[in-house]
């Protein structure tokens, strides 16, 4: 499975939940859509229009992307802003678990200093390499088996679903 993007955005080391979207508007509202509208309002203005402006997004980050308070929220606020995947150095458990729960692809590279903004990129996920189409460049993709399966199948839920079809197709027919 491969995905295709631009990088629409990047950050520095510890970039917290609270810059993501704020603890204040955790209780404003149930609809995803509204955390993308606050996304990063107050720690950079322009993320939500930047991303929106492109179809897949990437954003690039250094260490510890996602730190702080655990918010599915904050994912809520990435995803929907046309991102589909964060590249970055690090990310703490939590939020690399929200993301593969919610469908946005956490990918960790060893060192993403090398990726520019408005670069196009492709993450191989069968091959676990993240190619960077503007300068010709490969990462290796850090992960676990289990977390790149999850990722194939558009997070824990497409997990499930496909988990459970195999199941239920599976079992022999019950006599009447």
């Amino acid at each position: 499975m491969q995905v295709r993007g631009k990088v629409a955005k990047r950050f520095d080391d510890d970039i917290n939940t609270d810059y993501i979207i704020p603890a204040y508007l955790l209780q404003e509202s149930w609809d995803k859509q509204f955390f993308a509208d606050h996304a990063f309002e107050a720690y950079d203005p322009a993320f939500a229009p930047t991303c929106r402006a492109n179809k897949e997004s990437i954003v690039v980050a250094r260490n510890n992307f996602g730190c702080g308070s655990s918010r599915e929220q904050a994912v809520y606020a990435i995803k929907y802003n046309n991102v589909v995947a964060v590249v970055a150095q690090s990310f703490p458990d939590i939020f690399f678990r929200n993301c593969l729960n919610n469908g946005l692809l956490p990918i960790q590279v060893a060192d993403t200093s090398t990726i520019g903004l408005g670069d196009e990129l492709v993450i191989d996920l069968d091959t676990r390499k993240l190619k960077d189409l503007t300068t010709g460049q490969e990462h290796d993709i850090v992960a676990t088996d289990a977390s790149i399966e999850t990722m194939k199948r558009g997070g824990f839920l497409g997990y499930v679903k496909e988990r459970l079809r195999q199941r239920l197709n599976a079992q022999p027919p019950r006599a009447p």
